[in-house]
C-alpha cells in the first residue's frame, strides 16, 4: 500500500514517522476526521505514492528519499503553518 492508501483509510494514528531514514519533527496525529485534499495530495506526491512499512514499536518508516517534503507534510499536519494553507492541503476540519 502507498501512504496516501494509509491516510484515506481513516485508520486512527498518533505515530512517529520516519522518512529518508530522518525521524520527523513532529508526530502524525490522524482520525477517521481527518483528510488530505487533491491539493495536498500534489503538494506532497512523492510521499503520497510511496510506500510505506510499519515498525514493531508502531512507528511508520515511509520509504521516500525527500525528506524535507516529509518534514513539510508533518509540520503541516501539526498545525505549523497558515490557516488558508492548512485549510487548502487538508480541508475544513
Amino acid at each position: 500500500m502507498k501512504f496516501i492508501d494509509l491516510l484515506r483509510s481513516k485508520t486512527p494514528m498518533d505515530t512517529d514517522l520516519i522518512i529518508g531514514d530522518v525521524e520527523m519533527p513532529a508526530s502524525l496525529v490522524w482520525d477517521e476526521d481527518s483528510t488530505i485534499t487533491d491539493y495536498g495530495v500534489e503538494k506532497f506526491m512523492p510521499l503520497m505514492e510511496a510506500e510505506y512499512t510499519v515498525l514493531e514499536n508502531g512507528n511508520i518508516e515511509i520509504h521516500c528519499d525527500d525528506y524535507k517534503l516529509g518534514e513539510d507534510f508533518c509540520l503541516a499536519a501539526a498545525g505549523y503553518i497558515g490557516i488558508g494553507e492548512s485549510k487548502k492541503i487538508f480541508g475544513e476540519q
